[in-house]
């Protein structure tokens, strides 16, 4: 059962990354409260007088929120933010007290003694925010966990320390105001939070009672079996600040935009005539066939590729099935729809790692360079490009095998000259020599790869068929008879005309004389 759980538990994450369709909202937050009163009283077993004491602090609580509407089956478009999540809270410390006097078998005694405190308050939380205007949200938290408090009680010579807890609940509200986008999705936010605790400490022991036995000779501690009736919060409401970075985050109009675009994109795909949804590739090809982005700060004029009706029935299709991330941008997309006007944003797409991985895998040199096109800033540019040269040089191999020529296989070594399938473009070039047999064809082959894998069988053949034809001619004199500029062929074959016609009429002549 955990093996199937778990990876169906990272697909849900991993889906939930992507915000246009999963609504994946996330917050961490630092609070602090610059001033909180806290009253200890109570009384010690040896103590002379009772302990009334007010200790100032400063609170810190550090939290982490998430919004449980993250996946699809969830994905709601209301102006609220539900939240839940942790937080380890309310991290104070201070000294109740000191140098208290007390009676030990009837004598008094002063010591320098002191009793400190720690402690903090880790809760479950849980709420909502809500978007008021602009970049001001409202967010109200509810909280119920543990309340830990630990005592120590530092006497001459030895530190003597006890623990307590209790339950804890609360609940806060806020208002927080978006400062800044750090980085993308990214928000850094500050606020000012009030937070009212329900929880009243009573009857809370602070150190352990002291029990003297007949041998023991030790004197107790000034702070020896306190016991506090209660420990209390001065202020009914205490105020404090806030810095959160948040992840995810769509202000209220954003989230009106979306309400309305996704009706939009519900009657687009019910009354297109694309049954089938496009892939991320389709719309990349519409992308770049159509041009939807800005270039320089203009959108590129195509009226003369494509006419008005051509470009708002592939807009239509494309806001049907493709998903713009940028709100703002699809929000102009449908603006274009309706006005008939060419008017769009550009935007970026998100998909490129997952694009990345399905590029790799599909060995199509087309879909690399594609990704190229789109991304010529990738840190995945020089993989792309690896992979495309060794694609290529396979593609090309592969066409110029099929085709089986002369022609083809020269081609791939003059466009590959060091690629990884030469020899085997040799090794074809050769089989087709030998087919042909001909003394022109090895003659080439000799010139074209001085050094090749197949000299020497080239040698012994040519000289095979210069012997079965009783011509004696040495292979590199053949070859450059056959290398020879075509002009100068036509030079020496008149030559050899004129001579053979001389030599023919000074036989006619020496025949006559006779």
């Amino acid at each position: 059962m955990r093996k199937v759980l778990f990876p169906l538990f990272a697909a849900t994450l991993a889906f939930g990354a992507d915000f246009e369709r999963s609504n994946w909202h996330t917050q961490t937050f630092f609070q602090v409260e610059p001033y909180t009163p806290i009253h200890f009283e109570g009384q010690g077993q040896y103590l002379t007088e009772k302990i009334d004491e007010e200790v100032t602090t400063v609170p810190m609580s550090l939290g982490f929120l998430f919004s449980p509407l993250f996946t699809p089956i969830f994905k709601a478009d209301i102006p609220f933010t539900f939240w839940l999540g942790a937080q380890f809270g309310e991290f104070q410390f201070g000294e109740i007290s000191s140098g208290k006097d007390y009676v030990y078998n009837g004598e008094q005694s002063g010591s320098g003694n002191t009793l400190s405190f720690m402690s903090f308050n880790p809760t479950g939380l849980a709420g909502f925010s809500f978007n008021l205007i602009g970049n001001l949200d409202l967010r109200v938290l509810g909280g119920f966990g543990l309340q830990y408090y630990r005592f120590e009680d530092k006497q001459t010579a030895t530190t003597k320390t006890h623990s307590e807890t209790a339950m804890s609940y609360f609940v806060e509200g806020g208002l927080e105001y978006r400062i800044t986008e750090l980085f993308k999705d990214g928000d850094l936010k500050i606020g000012l939070h009030v937070k009212k605790a329900f929880n009243k400490l009573e009857n809370v022991r602070a150190t352990e009672e002291f029990k003297p036995t007949g041998e023991d000779l030790s004197i107790p501690g000034a702070y020896a079996g306190t016991k506090f009736e209660t420990i209390e919060t001065k202020l009914p409401i205490r105020i404090g600040l806030e810095v959160s970075l948040e992840f995810g985050r769509e202000s209220r109009r954003d989230r009106k935009v979306r309400f309305a675009l996704r009706d939009r994109d519900t009657q687009l795909r019910n009354n297109s005539e694309v049954k089938d949804t496009l892939s991320d590739w389709d719309c990349m090809a519409i992308e770049r066939d159509y041009r939807f982005f800005l270039e320089d700060g203009e959108l590129p004029d195509m009226s003369e590729k494509y006419t008005k009706a051509q470009f708002n029935d592939v807009l239509e299709s494309y806001l049907a099935f493709c998903h713009p991330e940028d709100l703002a941008t699809k929000e102009q997309l449908y603006s274009t729809l309706d006005s008939n006007k060419v008017q769009l944003k550009e935007y970026q797409v998100s998909q490129e790692e997952s694009r990345y991985k399905q590029v790799m895998a599909s060995n199509d040199p087309e879909m690399m360079e594609m990704f190229l096109q789109y991304y010529p800033n990738s840190v995945y540019k020089a993989d792309i490009e690896a992979k495309l040269q060794i694609v290529g040089d396979y593609q090309v191999f592969k066409k110029a095998q099929t085709a089986n020529t002369f022609k083809s296989y020269l081609d791939y070594l003059n466009d590959f000259p060091n690629g990884q399938f030469r020899n085997e473009a040799e090794e074809g070039i050769f089989r087709l020599v030998q087919e042909s047999n001909r003394v022109k064809d090895y003659q080439i082959y000799l010139k074209r790869f001085p050094n090749g894998l197949f000299v020497s069988e080239a040698n012994h053949a040519l000289q095979e068929i210069q012997r079965a034809s009783g011509i004696v001619e040495t292979p590199a004199e053949a070859v450059e008879q056959n290398e020879q500029p075509q002009e100068e062929v036509k030079k020496t074959s008149k030559k050899k005309s004129k001579k053979s016609s001389s030599s023919k009429k000074s036989k006619k002549k020496s025949s006559k004389k006779k």
